[in-house]
């Protein structure tokens, strides 16, 4: 009973020391590079003010152009402006408007020559502009770039089919690119050879 007890024990610690081993999912990281973007384009955000020196009541996020990765920036944007104390909406026909358009995002994964791990990068470029009764008053760029390393075998586990956006384009190092240029430099050599010895 007590064996068995202990048996158990381990296992479940061996299932949760597993688990956490998980490192973040493609959806985290494009996330993170995100906001470090939103951060870096939003850096020198000046509020346009009214007539009377007051600050826009109300900002309005809409996106500037189609992306599949909208809702996230929405989400970041919005999450932002509140946290700087604005009152934000997502209302197209707000008199002050802060739209984004996401330039370019995306996961590029490269392998070891062994192929145990993936190194992933993430970039995100993000542009932003801010308008008043239409005509552009502020805009400003974002770039963020984030690499890690993962265990090659959890790569599937971390994306998911439903965030396109985020799918990992896997480019796999071949011991090819190294061995090609030693096999013609030889084949070279021996043909220059051979023809030397020869004469």
């Amino acid at each position: 009973m007590r064996s068995a007890l202990v048996c158990f024990c381990l296992a479940g610690l061996l299932a949760v020391g597993s688990a956490a081993a998980l490192e973040p999912s493609n959806l985290d990281l494009v996330t993170q590079t995100a906001q470090q973007a939103l951060r870096n384009a939003l850096t020198d955000l000046t509020l346009p003010e009214h007539g009377d020196g007051s600050a826009p009541g109300l900002i309005a996020v809409a996106a500037g152009s189609t992306h599949a990765a909208n809702w996230l920036f929405e989400h970041m944007l919005v999450e932002d402006l509140v946290s700087r104390g604005l009152e934000v909406a997502i209302d197209p026909a707000a008199d002050t408007q802060l739209s984004w358009r996401v330039v370019d995002l995306g996961i590029n994964g490269q392998t070891g020559l062994m192929g145990g791990s993936v190194t992933r990068r993430c970039r995100v470029v993000v542009r932003l502009e801010l308008r008043q009764a239409g005509e552009l008053v502020w805009s400003g760029d974002g770039h963020a770039e984030q690499q890690d390393r993962i265990p090659k075998g959890q790569l599937d586990a971390l994306q998911h089919s439903r965030f396109g956006f985020a799918k990992t384009d896997l480019e796999q190092r071949t011991w090819g690119k190294y061995v090609e240029p030693v096999i013609i430099s030889a084949v070279l050599g021996s043909l220059v050879y051979l023809f030397f010895s020869n004469r």
